[in-house]
């Protein structure tokens, strides 16, 4: 059975971060493929997104040259707003007797009964849940413990599983701490960001005058969406 990774967020833009994250859940969880999948315009954002095509070329370039990474459109081609629960559904259409997994950091998965029909992704695909500075494993285990179902720990390959098969992995070691939002910060400000991000990814942003200037804000998502993804 195809075992695929799922790494969603908004990816504005991809950064060294993600990277790290992905090719380390691919290769400690021997899976064959990990795909991205930006969001085109998640409802829980409160700031101007860069647009789609703009953030989905710069994952086609940061992942030209890894055939056990790909960025997927796929929330694109359905109507907002886009929840996991649903993008998952349709995965388990378009690539049917394939094994998912879906890779979280820890500040995602401590809040992730606020997302929309949360109980239900633990029926289409296990968690890899990754390590997030400032959140602690003691955070992550007492979110584990307050979920629906009795879970068992294994602490040698650190993963909580349920009766009904459903697993939750966490990964300690790949708490990278860059993000987004700073780099967009740096850049707007002509700082340097030559060590956060692929190589092609600043290429392209150099090129098309990306975040030259901070997003404008637009209203804050309402209440009970899914917090960001990335």
């Amino acid at each position: 059975m195809e075992r695929i990774g799922i790494l969603g967020g908004t990816f504005d833009p991809v950064h060294l971060g993600h990277l790290a994250v992905a090719r380390t859940v691919r290769e400690r969880y021997g899976l064959d493929l990990v795909l991205f999948i930006p969001a085109p315009s998640p409802p829980h954002k409160d700031r101007e997104l860069t647009p789609f095509a703009h953030r989905m070329a710069m994952l086609d370039a940061a992942l030209a040259d890894d055939p056990g990474l790909r960025a997927s459109p796929l929330e694109a081609e359905r109507p907002p707003p886009s929840y996991t629960i649903e993008t998952l559904e349709e995965l388990h259409r378009r690539l049917p007797g394939r094994k998912l997994y879906l890779v979280i950091g820890a500040d995602m998965f401590v809040e992730i009964e606020l997302w929309y029909r949360y109980a239900e992704i633990f029926l289409l695909a296990d968690l890899i849940v990754a390590a997030r500075p400032g959140f602690s494993v003691a955070a992550v285990t007492a979110k584990v413990e307050a979920l629906p179902g009795r879970f068992r720990y294994d602490a040698e390959r650190r993963m909580w599983h349920r009766e009904d098969g459903f697993r939750i992995f966490y990964v300690p070691d790949i708490a990278v701490p860059i993000s987004s939002s700073e780099i967009r910060k740096r850049l707007a400000r002509g700082g340097s960001v030559d060590k956060l991000l692929p190589a092609e990814v600043l290429a392209y942003i150099r090129h098309h005058g990306l975040y030259a200037r901070l997003s404008r804000s637009k209203p804050a998502g309402r209440e009970g969406c899914e917090p960001a993804k990335g």
